[in-house]
């Protein structure tokens, strides 16, 4: 992960996540003075389990938006290299952060109100976290090392690891509903 940290994007982007993790800090501190010192929400609210689930679903629409416009220039005769590694890099970046959007209060089943929780996550992300979280960390680690890459085909090798990770991750830990008949 350290060698990540040497790319200027990466120094910039590394400096904006510390900002970040201390403005969330404070705003947990407050929040949690605010509403009581019995209730203590997590970093990613106890009551806001649906603006969660729709980060994430925002995030990996984030990442399939840019690994579409990676395997489409692919396709084609010469793909703008420097513009697709930006991409990949990016999808480093959203997959570092994605697992981290699974809290227990986002987990299928029923919310506090009762309400059904609507995510199309199964339970196997939270009954085998570590393996999901390795599985997303190896699919982070497939898009940096792609755009590191220093050949064309290098850069393919490495996005056709980063897309066996993602189908494999959707495979297992996201339910996906058949096309209604019609």
């Amino acid at each position: 992960m350290f060698r990540m940290l040497l790319s200027p994007q990466r120094r910039v982007l590394g400096g904006l996540a510390i900002a970040a993790t201390i403005a969330l800090a404070v705003m947990v501190a407050v929040s949690a003075t605010v509403r009581s010192e019995d209730r203590v929400p997590g970093l990613t609210g106890i009551d806001r389990s649906d603006d969660v689930i729709a980060a994430r679903q925002l995030l990996m629409d984030g990442v399939e938006s840019e690994m579409m416009v990676i395997e489409l220039a692919l396709e084609g005769s010469a793909p703008q290299f420097d513009d697709l590694k930006a991409r990949a890099d990016r999808i480093s970046t959203l997959l570092t952060a994605f697992p981290h959007l699974f809290a227990p209060q986002t987990k299928p089943g029923v919310s506090a109100d009762g309400s059904p929780i609507n995510t199309t996550a199964t339970l196997a992300i939270w009954q085998d976290f570590d393996a999901f979280y390795g599985i997303a960390k190896n699919a982070a680690t497939a898009a940096y090392d792609a755009s590191q890459a220093g050949t064309a085909d290098q850069f393919r090798e490495h996005t056709k690891k980063l897309r066996g990770g993602c189908d494999g991750c959707h495979a297992q830990y996201m339910k996906v509903e058949p096309p209604s008949p019609h």
